[in-house]
């Protein structure tokens, strides 16, 4: 399929993302889906060429993303996407003028709310349900462990590396956020080796099957690197199959893995390390007496 002028653009400005700005793979990822998706709807309207973009297009696609209902935090990022985009086009030459800059984006701040935790009876009920003995089922049980047991993101499970986890110590070991600073440490419970351990032994051999060995910990049905709405996916099908009715997500895992360590007295310091937060990051929002559960998960104890 030939590509259009303007997505031939697009290559450009990612890899321009790549080589000069040094911007991490889903980080490039979310540019390329996001100016994509501006394209395609400049090619919808009629636009092929982008020196034709006003800044009369441009709300219009912001008041596209509004009556989509998104989430705030979406429209900034595809704001950010094209303003990024556009700087890029007028330093290299390609436009003369940036209509993008009049683009303002929502706050965050405002519409953010406060972290879902999930309860002791939801805990129990994710993680202690039957899961299949196939493989996919056996990967599904060690997902779901490690996001609650060590509060890593979707990004960090999906990228995990067999060389990253010490099974020996139980702990996975990642590279802190800057150069320099050393090792991250994150130590994980007795239920998570269980089920990692299981895992590792056979059901990750089936899903690779004479495939070439990436090194990744978390595989699909297809021997390959698991993907980000692949997780999201799992743990909203066995929320809905624990009988959890209102909507969670990995991140919610993270936020509980969090609130209950801090409810149940271990050092705040300790955990900001290992969910990789830097200094100027606050725990606060997990010590909220509305998010914690009233009758709190014992996570140092059962898990």
């Amino acid at each position: 399929m030939v590509r259009s002028e303007m997505e031939c653009l697009v290559d450009a400005f990612i890899e321009y993302l790549k080589s000069v700005k040094d911007y991490s793979e889903n980080t490039v990822g979310s540019y390329k889906h996001d100016a994509l998706l501006f394209v395609r709807f400049l090619e919808e309207r009629g636009v092929h060429n982008i020196a034709d973009v006003t800044e009369d297009i441009i709300s219009e696609y912001q008041a596209l993303l509004k009556e989509k209902n998104m989430a705030v935090t979406t429209i900034v990022r595809y704001n950010t996407t094209i303003k990024s985009f556009f700087t890029y086009l007028v330093e290299n030459g390609n436009v003369s003028d940036n209509p993008a800059e009049i683009i303002k984006s929502p706050s965050v701040a405002a519409s953010k709310k406060n972290p879902r935790i999930l309860s002791d009876a939801e805990t129990l009920d994710l993680l202690n349900q039957e899961f299949s003995d196939s493989p996919k089922g056996v990967r599904d049980k060690a997902i779901l462990e490690i996001l609650y047991s060590t509060g890593l993101k979707v990004s960090e499970i999906i990228a995990l590396k067999l060389s990253n986890i010490d099974m020996g110590i139980g702990c996975i070991i990642l590279p802190k956020l800057k150069s320099g600073e050393g090792d991250r440490v994150i130590p994980y419970g007795k239920m998570a080796r269980t089920a990692v351990t299981s895992y590792l032994l056979e059901a990750r051999k089936a899903l690779l099957g004479k495939r070439e060995d990436n090194g990744y910990v978390f595989l699909n049905c297809d021997g390959k690197q698991l993907s980000r709405q692949g997780v999201w996916k799992l743990v909203k099908f066995y929320a809905q199959k624990a009988g959890i009715d209102t909507d969670i997500s990995p991140h919610s895992l993270r936020h509980s893995f969090a609130a209950h360590l801090v409810k149940n007295g271990a050092d705040i310091s300790a955990i900001q390390d290992m969910m990789g937060f830097s200094p100027s990051n606050t725990l606060s929002k997990y010590v909220n007496k509305e998010n914690t559960p009233k009758d709190p998960y014992e996570w140092a104890r059962i898990r």
